[in-house]
């Protein structure tokens, strides 16, 4: 009896003391605690970088059908750029130079979106005015191409597309 006894008391003791520095920043209203530290409640996707993925960012991946080119950078801070174009050889490289790390989407057939990355596998979307596109895919050859099935919203049409990289600066 007396040790529940002692407890009591000790509890009721410590419940009267002023809280510890860390307890009382605990019991502080979230609305006065400075932006930094305030918790994320925006929704907002945040860049997960793509370092260990595989793949090469000192270039570009490439894939062509009929007279249509499809280019993509892909930037290790975990984004990727795309740009989609009818050109000539004399054009491919001022349509490439459109793929920045922060070009913006929605102009000039170029898009800029964020890079998911489970396991090893690459995810990622562009969005037109018709509807979406998802990419699902994979880095092969050490990271001389990538490999993706395209699903469009708009027609429902799938395919897979591979990409094989053109290092910057080789002419091609």
């Amino acid at each position: 009896m007396r040790i529940i006894t002692a407890l009591i008391a000790a509890s009721f003791l410590f419940s009267c003391l002023p809280a510890s520095p860390g307890e009382q920043a605990a019991k502080t209203p979230t609305a006065t605690l400075p932006d930094a530290i305030m918790p994320d409640t925006s929704n907002a996707v945040h860049m997960v970088p793509l370092t260990g993925s595989g793949l090469k960012y000192d270039g570009v991946y490439h894939y062509k059908t009929g007279d249509i080119n499809y280019y993509m950078r892909f930037f290790e801070r975990g984004n990727v750029a795309l740009v989609v174009g009818n050109e000539s050889d004399t054009s491919r490289r001022s349509i490439r130079e459109y793929l920045t790390e922060n070009v913006q989407s929605g102009w000039n057939n170029v898009h800029n979106t964020l890079v998911e990355r489970r396991n090893d596998s690459l995810l990622f979307r562009t969005m037109a005015f018709k509807g979406a596109i998802t990419y699902a895919g994979t880095v092969y050859a050490a990271g001389d191409s990538v490999r993706f099935l395209k699903a469009s919203e708009v027609n429902g049409k799938k395919a897979i597309v591979e990409y094989g990289f053109i290092p910057d600066g080789s002419g091609k």
